[in-house]
């Protein structure tokens, strides 16, 4: 008995924009075929991604660290599942739809986005209906069926968790974003309130250069005035001395004269 494919868009909220499984499925076919990209080194992976938002037209939908995040996400969730076989577990009886996907991303094989999203027949590949009950699983014995039921609810479980990390993730990502946000604009108040000051300290050396040319000025000018006044005093000593030295002969000739006179 075939079981019908259930195929829903997974949404990524960001801003307006919305992660569909399009983008998703770029994402994987992206990642592995551009794998040389990812040294290890520092900030490389942050660089690849920024190169794919740019190529699959995404700037200002998305950033680079959240496709980052979101590729860490599918990684890790595919290797949470993939871990249930060591409880003797099949992961591709698993009802995450990306599982078959990235089973084949990740083990090398060579995938397209057009073969993921638009064959009809590599779709029962890739997605997986939430619950596959066939005939024989409900004719298997009670222990098995318990350990399908188990399993079933360790996927759920590490669905729920995935879901409660990429919301974690979301709300950090946000709040990093709030806090770089208010240090810009804390960096740009403290830039206009220092541009503000040195304005400020300028206006007021100015001022003071003012002030002192206005004092040397005025410095000058009373020191002018006394070098005239003083120049005239002298002047007039000097010419008061003459007329007292003039006068004096005067009064020695007439002395003499009168001296004369009377010999005579």
């Amino acid at each position: 008995m075939e079981s019908e494919i259930e195929v829903t868009l997974e949404v990524g909220t960001i801003g307006n924009f919305k992660w569909t499984d399009a983008n998703t499925a770029d994402l994987i076919v992206w990642r592995v075929s551009n794998s040389h990209l990812f040294t290890g080194k520092r900030n490389t992976a942050l660089r690849a991604f920024e190169q794919f938002v740019q190529e699959k037209d995404l700037e200002g939908k998305v950033t680079p660290s959240w496709v980052k995040k979101k590729w860490e996400n599918l990684r890790q969730k595919y290797k949470d599942i993939k871990s249930l076989s060591l409880l003797g577990g099949d992961p591709s009886t698993s009802p995450w739809k990306w599982y078959a996907v990235m089973d084949q991303a990740l083990s090398g094989e060579i995938i397209t986005t057009h073969s993921i999203l638009s064959s009809p027949s590599s779709a029962s590949t890739h997605f997986v209906s939430p619950v596959l009950v066939s005939s024989s699983a409900q004719e298997a014995p009670p222990i098995k069926r318990r350990k399908e039921h188990y399993l079933l609810e360790a996927l759920q479980e590490l669905e729920r968790r995935q879901d409660e990390r990429e919301r974690r993730e979301a709300e950090r990502e946000d709040e990093r974003e709030r806090r770089a946000a208010e240090r810009e604009e804390e960096r740009e108040r403290r830039a206009a309130e220092r541009e503000e000051e040195r304005e400020k300290q300028a206006q007021e050396r100015e001022r003071r250069r003012e002030q002192e040319m206005l004092a040397r000025q005025e410095r000058w000018e009373r020191e002018l005035l006394l070098r005239e006044e003083k120049r005239e005093k002298e002047y007039r000593e000097r010419e008061e001395r003459r007329d007292r030295e003039s006068a004096s002969r005067e009064d020695r000739l007439f002395k003499l004269l009168e001296t004369f006179v009377a010999k005579k």
